[in-house]
């Protein structure tokens, strides 16, 4: 009897172990695949670089003309290292929606059949909202650009590093798409069952203070104007996903 129960229970032991290996050989699998992912993406951002470079340099370059200035380079490798970056951070972010679906294959097996479901109504819409974040730090990044311009010293030449330049740029349009993704949050939270719109609808002023500080965190500048434009859009989307909740509530 008892040798009946040591073999039960090395059998679930091996097949727990078993288990693990698969999914350890499957996270290795999908990590790789990701690896793939941005490295095309970065031969992406390396062959079209001038086409980014034109792209990213846009708002600040305005400025540059009107002060018949330019863009500062103060080492031998930095243009080739400024490329490196630029190719880099550009993979990652053209690639973003593929690495989120490695990612959302991966976790499905363990999620319930409700989980599940959520996703798959979020994701695209995931997707959606981080294209139409990055558009629109696009958009107002060169009024925050000229605004901060505008805090330089009387008499300073402007002649900004070019690294720090677009790094700061590209890392805004990727906190802009990070911070709408929100709404799918909540949604996924609703879906869930872990939120509902009525207690979003109750704490939205304590939320409002949660979005201030989470706008302070994730600016790369850190001044407040910037916060400001991070954060007026995030408060909106806010009160759009308490729509958006109750939409979901009332279909499950």
């Amino acid at each position: 009897m008892v040798d009946t129960i040591n073999q039960e229970v090395d059998g679930e032991s091996s097949d727990k172990q078993l288990e693990l290996m698969d999914h350890l050989a499957e996270l290795r699998t999908r990590i790789i695949r990701c690896t793939a992912y941005v490295a095309l993406g970065t031969a992406v951002g390396w062959i079209f670089y001038g086409s980014f470079f034109k792209l990213l340099s846009a708002p600040v370059m305005q400025f540059l003309k009107q002060s018949e200035s330019s863009f500062l380079l103060t080492g031998v490798a930095e243009g080739f290292t400024i490329k490196v970056q630029i190719s880099l951070l550009v993979g990652i972010i053209i690639t973003l929606p593929l690495i989120t679906m490695e990612g959302w294959a991966f976790i499905a097996p363990g999620l319930t059949r409700s989980e599940r479901r959520a996703v798959k109504l979020v994701m695209p819409l995931s997707i959606l909202l981080f294209i139409l974040g990055v558009a629109l730090g696009y958009f107002v990044m060169p009024t925050g650009v000229k605004w901060l311009i505008s805090q330089n010293p009387p008499g300073a030449k402007f002649m900004p590093s070019v690294a720090q330049t677009l790094l700061f740029i590209l890392k805004m349009y990727l906190a802009f798409g990070l911070v709408f993704q929100m709404p799918v949050v909540l949604m996924f939270l609703a879906k869930a069952g872990l939120v509902s719109s009525n207690t979003l609808r109750s704490y939205w002023r304590q939320a409002i203070v949660v979005l201030f500080i989470i706008a302070a965190a994730v600016t790369p500048s850190g001044d407040a104007f910037t916060m400001m434009m991070m954060c007026t859009p995030m408060v909106i989307l806010y009160l759009l996903s308490i729509g958006l909740v109750r939409i979901v509530e009332r279909s499950s």
